[in-house]
């Protein structure tokens, strides 16, 4: 890069950070000369913040890096010449000018001085608006003097950004010694919740700069005498009071363990540690909980008062919290006995808890605090509701009390069972017929609907089918889309919104708009990607509504989740070739992976109504895919030929390889010729940071690879090597492609899932893999080893929403006869032996399960037992969980054990409450043999 050479005298006098020839330079110029010195201006900008760099070739160019008086030249001639919101693109490093002298040379050019600082300052609210990021100027202004420090929450979300905005070498200290009444100003971050990007939790858990964290930022300024403790510790609880969410809540319940104040120093706010007790927020009430610990030892609370406040504990999902508000129940009480009623009409709310050893305490702390008779009414109705195991117990509590009408048990041995599952539902149903838009009012509706919910897949069928056939729409219709126009041109970032628009801006305009894909960082992209099926069929729709045939696409879905019927498929091909229209190759391969496969006497009928028509390679390899073993298929087939057959054994063979294709054009990939198949494994590495190790566990996929250079025409191939995507929307378009078969779609399913069960990273898309478990067509059958895997998988998720997806799968699957519940339970067996698994969230989401219909209480039984089998030698730490389930089970149905299960429940060296539960299993089974 060649050194810098100024053009100009102006140039030359602010590289030389001589401030007075700037300014002499300046005004030797005629004022429309001065304006037109920006662009030059704006360009030394740049250069001189570049060279500051680590190894920048900017600071070669500019002879190092640029200094104090260069910043101070520039920042003068940029007062003067440009509008005062073009300051803040030259504060971000620092500002050299202080408010004395911009005054005074604003004063000797003429300009109003206080009009270009109250315009500054409306600049500088504007940025942040727009960015909390942009604190970086802002804040540099505020410490010059240049602007007045800004009031609102954008400059407190700001500043709470500022750390992030700072390079790794550099402190807030340097923002502190220039603007010492910072500190204060800081004091609005408890007020402030943030934004999703831009809060507390957020910048210090991606900030590289352990003194650039806020919480060593706030301890610092205690250190300095800016805050006290007292302060920190009023104003931490105060935010703890709004309950903001979860995570960013958590960072003030950290920085409570970080300021760790004694009980003196919490007396004062213990009614308000009270009051803590009600938070939604888990964190939150467990910090109440341990501060209440410590005052209660302390004697800064009363028995009577932490009752009170304990009240809302026990209703608490978080095992842990009910038990800590019972030990400090237990406290009370030894303090003051006459509190012991009291203390059981508020323990035995915790009842509710599923865990059985937690019902055990507290039939334990009731039987021996006493209850009166209030308390005892109101026992009587948690019976049905605690474990098999301790409702002897609880009865044996309620004395002369009536307990609830006990619920019917099944007979010795029996679990209730569903009482019809007849297997997957007909994709063909009537029920998912997709009826045909020919309205124009509801045609104009529905595009609004999808342009808003781009997940409805079936909606973008119906209005994309409309507008093809429509095509050219009358000047009538034109009109009334209008409105939907114009609001689909805003959706340009949006990706299916985006193709929608461009179709629907075509058929209305004739515009042809560009894709995201034409993007110049886009460009020679080879690898499949998620946005390609899609994109590359509304080309081709575009090219169809062009020409007005007036024909629906072929590739059109006439049913519910992308299926065509092929009955109606042959009659589209009838009415092309009647019409003397060739569609282009991409729809006819599009159509044929959408044909929802015949068997039978179905079949062969397709089949002659297909030898009807002309023969040409569309009909062939429809005629191939519908099962006609006559015919030809080339072994040196074009691209195009190729595509089709290879979409054609897709359809004749689902799940299965495709041996006369397979013959002739050999292996063309996954999902071509051959079946795409995968096999898991599961890798394990550890890290050790500050002194403690961690096992990372990583879920390994192997399957045929695609190559990246695999033509489009190979439309499933290249689906087949799809690694999933941001957007939820395209995952879902994607499970589209070859609806029949979704092995390869939940294949990438299970490699986004498996990787994140703990959810380190909030990937909402990943709910797309789901959906189609729900769809009562879909099998999860040990046939679609895929779809039983990423069910497994995800029954152990970690997120309570994608769990739930889960859950919900699993209770409909079984209810409608497509479960194989034998393969799913292999399956989380294998999970569970390779670590990638934990026991307690299987036993969450199969307790979830039998919740939502108790009928599933008979495959969860069978799923436990062949869990137990995991690894017999080295079982999982946590599998009491799901003991403690099959225990649960065994005891309300009466159900045996296998024998199989039983041997291994002998042979499982297990300890503490694992040891406990494998004892009442086996005591269970002795019971049930005598």
């Amino acid at each position: 890069m060649p050194a810098f050479v100024p053009a100009d005298a102006l140039e030359q006098a602010v590289y030389r950070g001589n401030v007075e020839a700037t300014l002499q330079s300046l005004e030797a110029m005629p004022a429309a000369g001065r304006q037109a010195c920006g662009p030059s201006l704006t360009k030394l900008g740049q250069i001189m913040r570049s060279t500051h760099w680590q190894g920048s070739p900017y600071a070669r160019q500019w002879g190092g890096e640029a200094q104090a008086s260069q910043y101070e030249a520039l920042q003068a001639a940029v007062a003067v010449c440009m509008e005062p919101g073009a300051f803040l693109d030259h504060a971000s490093l620092r500002v050299s000018l202080d408010r004395e002298s911009l005054a005074g040379l604003l004063e000797r050019f003429g300009i109003d001085a206080a009009g270009w600082r109250a315009a500054l300052q409306q600049a500088a609210k504007a940025r942040l608006e727009a960015f909390a990021q942009h604190i970086l100027p802002v804040q540099n202004l505020v410490a010059a003097g240049l602007i007045d420090r800004p009031q609102g929450d954008e400059y407190a979300i700001g500043l709470m950004a500022l750390p992030r905005a700072l390079s790794r070498l550099v402190t807030m200290d340097q923002h502190f010694e220039r603007d010492p009444s910072l500190y204060q100003a800081l004091l609005r971050l408890f007020d402030v919740e943030g934004t999703g990007e831009h809060n507390l939790s957020a910048v210090d858990k991606y900030n590289h700069s352990p003194k650039n964290s806020w919480s060593y930022i706030f301890m610092d300024g205690i250190a300095r005498g800016e805050f006290t403790r007292a302060q920190l510790l009023d104003k931490t609880l105060g935010t703890l009071e709004k309950d903001w969410p979860q995570f960013r809540a958590g960072w003030f319940s950290r920085f409570h363990e970080t300021l760790a104040p004694d009980a003196g120093e919490m007396a004062p706010f213990a009614a308000r540690y009270l009051g803590l007790c009600e938070s939604r927020i888990p964190p939150t009430v467990a910090l109440a909980l341990g501060a209440l610990k410590t005052l209660q030892a302390a004697g800064h609370v009363d028995g009577a008062s932490v009752l009170g406040g304990l009240r809302p504990v026990f209703h608490a999902s978080a095992k842990s919290q009910v038990d800590a508000a019972l030990k400090l129940a237990e406290a009370a009480v030894k303090r003051e006995p006459s509190l012991a009623h009291e203390a059981s009409a508020v323990a035995l709310c915790g009842l509710v808890h599923e865990a059985a050893d937690l019902q055990k305490k507290i039939i334990e702390r009731l039987k021996s605090w006493g209850m009166d008779a209030a308390a005892r009414g109101e026992l009587a109705a948690y019976v049905d509701g605690v474990a098999a195991i301790n409702r002897p117990a609880l009865v044996a509590l309620l004395g002369d009390v009536p307990a609830a009408e006990p619920l019917a048990s099944a007979a010795p041995g029996l679990l209730p069972d569903a009482d019809a599952r007849d297997g997957p539902m007909d994709p063909l149903d009537a029920s998912r017929a997709l009826v045909p838009i020919a309205d124009a009012s509801e045609l104009v509706e529905q595009i609004a609907f999808v342009l808003e919910n781009d997940n409805d897949t079936d909606e973008l069928e119906r209005v994309v089918e409309a507008l093809v056939r429509m095509a050219p729409l009358p000047e009538a219709l034109v009109k009334q889309c209008a409105p939907v126009v114009k609001r689909a041109r805003k959706l340009h970032g949006k990706e299916v919104p985006s193709r929608l628009a461009r179709l629907l801006v075509f058929v209305t305009t004739g515009e042809r708009l560009p894709d995201l894909r034409d993007s110049p960082h886009r460009q020679g992209l080879q690898k499949p990607q998620a946005d390609e099926f899609l994109a590359l069929r509304v080309d081709d729709l575009i090219n169809q509504a062009a020409r007005g045939w007036g024909l629906a696409p072929l590739s059109a879905a006439t049913h519910s989740r992308g299926l065509i019927d092929a009955a109606m498929f042959i009659e589209r091909i009838a009415a092309y070739q009647a019409r003397g229209a060739e569609p282009g190759l991409g729809e006819q391969v599009r159509g044929l992976l959408r044909l929802a496969p015949a068997h039978g006497q179905g079949a062969a009928a397709l089949l002659e109504q297909a030898r009807r028509l002309a023969d040409v390679p569309l009909v062939r390899a429809l005629r191939h895919a519908l099962g006609d073993d006559g015919i030809a298929i080339p072994a040196k087939a074009d691209q195009a030929q190729e595509a089709l057959f290879a979409a054609a054994a897709r359809i004749r063979c689902p799940g299965a390889d495709d041996p006369r294709v397979k013959d002739a054009l050999g292996d063309i990939g996954p999902d071509g010729a051959t079946v795409a198949r995968y096999t898991w494994s599961v890798s394990s590495r550890s890290s050790t940071y500050d002194g403690r190790t961690y096992v990372h566990h990583d879920f390994l996929l192997k399957s045929a690879t695609v190559h990246p250079d695999t033509p489009h025409a190979l439309t499933a191939v290249r689906r087949a090597g799809l690694e999933g995507t941001y957007d939820e929307a395209l995952l879902r378009y994607a499970a589209t492609v070859l609806p029949s078969s979704l092995e390869s779609f939940f294949a990438a399913g299970c490699r986004e899932i498996g990787n994140n069960l703990d959810w380190w990273e909030a990937q909402w898309q990943n709910r797309a893999y789901l959906a189609p478990l729900l769809d009562p067509t879909v099998p999860i059958t040990a046939s679609q080893p895929m779809a039983v895997l990423l069910l497994a998988l995800a029954l152990a998720g970690k997120e309570p929403g994608q769990t739930a997806l889960a859950v919900d799968a699993l209770v409909h699957a079984f209810m409608e006869g497509r479960l194989d519940v034998q393969a799913l339970a292999a399956q989380m067996r294998a999970l569970l032996a390779s670590s990638l698994a934990m026991a307690k969230r299987y036993s969450k989401s199969l307790q979830a399960a039998m919740r939502a219909d108790a009928r599933l209480a008979a495959p969860v039984f069978e799923l436990l037992c062949e869990m137990l089998a995991a690894d017999v030698e080295n079982p999982p730490k946590d599998l009491a969980a799901l003991m403690e389930l099959l225990l649960e089970i065994a005891l309300n149905s009466q159900r045996v054990l296998p024998a199989a299960t039983l041997g291994l429940l002998k042979e499982l060296k297990l300890g503490g409450k694992g040891r406990a539960v494998q004892k009442n299993l086996l005591a269970l089974h002795h019971v049930s043999a005598h």
